[in-house]
């Protein structure tokens, strides 16, 4: 129980009295993120005070207690919560003890508007009309999630577009004079921050002509993870590092229902060869906003991706789970079907290159009927529900920060490596090794060497490695230092800097090779010396070919 802001006495302790007091509903991590978009209706009104609850019915509300922490929002236990009275509730999804709230309610879709059918025979959680048994009804949009004892749960049921309207009237008409249209907040932040793309895509390490593959899972068995769990290391099998980055979004149902250790443990070899995996609340709609192709199903990322105009690819869609009609109906019209069957990599790129603008236009003109005008539209609704006049500055619309993203994604610990000289210089390609033996399609590696940190937990892939390297970063002693305590047991032993490689082969000669992708050049002069020649024959400065670039290498050897 809380006695501050919100409670019985509260008076006594509180510093500003507010004239209005706002119940957030939690339910899990999802539907957090959207109440996210739209708290900012409230922005600078010393007017309201919002407090967040849950009843801890959803199976996906761990997380949410540690989230709402971070941010700083007062929490009030549930059962204190439904006997207070608040002048707004304000949910995202349409279960969890809803009817017990003491307070005019708004509901909002937690996704892409309501998209997902569910079972005819599903047991209602409130209401007192059971749909017929076999029967297919859209969440959300059926009888028994919007009527409770025959009347409407909800004071307001916000709708992103008209048709969600038509489909609302048709199933549950006694609902419909409760529904407001008023956009979606999570495309809007996203249609905003459009130019903000460059910097998103350099918070993944990605530029010049280098692609992000994002790769969108929903949760439940039908999803791209429950169906094609492979699939991620499949393609950075496939994918040359220097050419492709791989981010992974997964819904957080999956991050909070199998729990973030599992997740990642899973995810754990492709995260060792290069995989961004991003986090469950913030990151997903700048990795989407950044990408050159998504791969994904029928959740509502996915369909984002689509609605902003870039390639996308299903790797899994259950057509029966998808209400008639939907922007992710229409997706699964349009979008071409990722084939386990080809290499990934050319139906990749193909998608790319023959991708046009307005492909997915119907998409997105399903999203939203009032692109950019959600929190005008929604701050209104509140204000109203509330018996309050609205703050005086515009709404606010904050763009997807960037700051906040996970960083630079992590660097393959082992690659296979292929290295050819040639007149215009030296060309090199690489893949991630520890994840090949997973590959659909492999990529011709038999010239490639072996490269491996020297921590890498595979011992036998260690053991095996004709490269071994760290990182400057990890030493506690200068790098010259380390190379000349540890004699190597394999080829060549390198240390990275920030913008140099310096090395020690086996037989004690030392170089050290500065450019702007140091973690790759200590293959130069392993292929040197596999060539047969002698490192002090390498030429003070090389012509390198990593991927879509080319820089000057410059070479001391001693």
């Amino acid at each position: 129980m809380i006695d501050v802001p919100v409670g019985v006495g509260s008076e006594r302790w509180v510093t500003n009295a507010p004239q209005r007091t706002v119940l957030v509903v939690g339910h899990n991590i999802t539907t957090m993120t959207r109440l996210l978009d739209v708290l900012p209706a409230f922005d600078s009104d010393f007017r309201v005070q919002v407090v967040v609850s849950w009843s801890g019915s959803d199976p996906f509300h761990r997380g949410l207690r540690e989230e709402f922490h971070r941010l700083g929002v007062v929490i009030m236990p549930w059962d204190q919560a439904i006997r207070t009275r608040f002048d707004l509730a304000v949910a995202a999804s349409h279960h969890g003890g809803l009817t017990d709230v003491n307070a005019p309610l708004v509901i909002l879709s937690h996704g892409i508007g309501y998209t997902k059918n569910s079972p005819g025979n599903r047991k209602p959680e409130t209401g007192n009309r059971k749909p017929e048994t076999g029967n297919r009804q859209t969440f959300g949009l059926s009888p028994q999630w919007l009527l409770y004892d025959g009347q409407p749960i909800a004071e307001a049921l916000v709708l992103s577009h008209p048709e969600q309207l038509a489909r609302l009237e048709a199933a549950v008409p006694e609902v419909a004079h409760t529904a407001v249209v008023a956009g979606d907040p999570c495309y809007d932040r996203m249609l905003v921050s459009l130019d903000r793309r460059a910097r998103y895509r350099r918070k993944f390490g990605v530029t010049g002509d280098r692609k992000l593959i994002v790769v969108s899972s929903t949760w439940s068995p039908d999803s791209l993870l429950g169906t094609w769990p492979d699939l991620v290391r499949q393609l950075l099998a496939e994918l040359p590092v220097d050419e492709y980055q791989v981010a992974a979004i997964m819904h957080p149902n999956i991050w909070q229902g199998h729990g973030p250790w599992q997740l990642r443990t899973w995810l754990a070899d492709s995260v060792r060869a290069g995989l961004a995996l991003i986090p469950p609340v913030e990151g997903w709609r700048a990795a989407l906003i950044a990408a050159d192709c998504v791969i994904g199903d029928n959740g509502a990322t996915t369909c984002y991706a689509a609605a902003l105009g870039h390639p996308t690819l299903l790797a899994a869609f259950p057509h029966d789970n998808v209400a008639s009609g939907s922007p992710v109906d229409v997706l699964g019209t349009l979008a071409a079907k990722l084939d386990a069957r080809r290499p990934l990599r050319a139906q990749i790129d193909d998608a790319i290159s023959i991708h046009r603008p307005g492909t997915f236009a119907r998409v997105a003109s399903l999203v939203t009927s009032e692109p950019e005008q959600s929190p005008r539209l929604l701050r209104g609704l509140f204000y109203r529900v509330m018996g309050l006049s609205e703050p005086r500055g515009e709404p606010m619309l904050p763009p997807i920060p960037h700051d906040g993203l996970p960083g630079t994604p992590p660097r393959p610990t082992a690659t296979t490596v292929g290295v050819r000289f040639g007149p215009d210089g030296v060309r090199l390609t690489r893949y991630p090794a520890e994840v090949q033996a997973h590959a659909l399609f492999p990529p011709d590696t038999s010239d490639h060497h072996l490269v491996s940190h020297v921590d890498h937990p595979g011992r036998v892939l260690r053991s095996i490695a004709d490269v071994l390297f760290c990182y400057e970063t990890e030493l506690d002693e200068p790098a010259a230092e380390w190379l000349a305590a540890n004699r190597p047991v394999c080829e060549i032993i390198a240390v990275v800097g920030t913008d140099s490689t310096l090395l020690r082969t086996d037989d004690g000669q030392h170089a050290e090779l500065i450019g702007p992708i140091p973690d790759a050049y200590a293959s130069i002069a392993y292929q040197w010396l596999a060539d047969g020649k002698s490192l002090r024959e390498l030429p003070a400065t090389l012509t390198v070919h990593i991927g879509p670039r080319s820089d000057e290498v410059a070479i001391r050897v001693w």
